[in-house]
């Protein structure tokens, strides 16, 4: 191996060159994305806003007067026909069984697979449940009732019959012993 002597004379080592740099691939710059022009101003004119309001006042007012019928309790004859209702009448023989029963309303009527469910008011207000087998072979029973905030409820005793949601539910001191369901009846008799 040779060792130069000096460091003025001697071997130096030459610095190898770097290669040159890669010229830079050419990438376009991205393209504008396209958005579509604005769209003209919507043209609000006072004929399209008026006809509006004519439409919702003859809505409202056809409304009103559906309204004002429907509540119209005076009894007087606005509309030039007479549409007057009358209350249904308790069935005699049923009347007939109830304390003070002379001249008593029907409230509603009902019926399960054998047995009749009739609510009347009497004159004086109170409400009656008569209850009583459909083919007629026991008399039936009368007793007090109440309209509750699903539908009524009686009782006879220890028993107390309750008819909401379309069944009839029977208990007696506290206890179910029935439940049947009910069907409304249009004509009692």
């Amino acid at each position: 191996m040779f060792f130069p002597s000096s460091s003025t004379t001697g071997y130096r080592p030459t610095t190898p060159h770097a290669p040159a740099a890669p010229t830079p691939i050419y990438t376009p710059p991205p393209r504008p994305r396209y958005t579509p022009p604005p769209k003209p101003a919507k043209k609000t004119g006072c004929f399209s806003g008026c006809i509006g309001l004519v439409v919702v006042f003859t809505v409202l007012s056809v409304f009103v007067r559906g309204c004002e019928s429907m509540y119209d309790s005076d009894g007087s004859d606005s509309g030039g026909t007479d549409d007057t209702t009358v209350a249904e009448t308790c069935p005699d023989r049923i009347a007939a069984a109830l304390p003070d029963g002379d001249g008593a309303g029907l409230v509603q009527a009902y019926r399960t697979k054998n047995k009749q469910i009739t609510l009347c008011r009497t004159t004086s207000g109170s409400l009656y449940y008569y209850g009583e087998f459909s083919d007629g072979r026991e008399k039936g029973i009368a007793m007090e009732a109440e309209e509750t905030s699903d539908g009524y409820e009686a009782r006879n005793g220890e028993y107390r019959y309750v008819i909401h949601d379309g069944v009839v539910t029977v208990y007696q001191s506290g206890t179910q012993i029935g439940e049947e369901d009910v069907t409304p009846e249009p004509s009692p008799s």
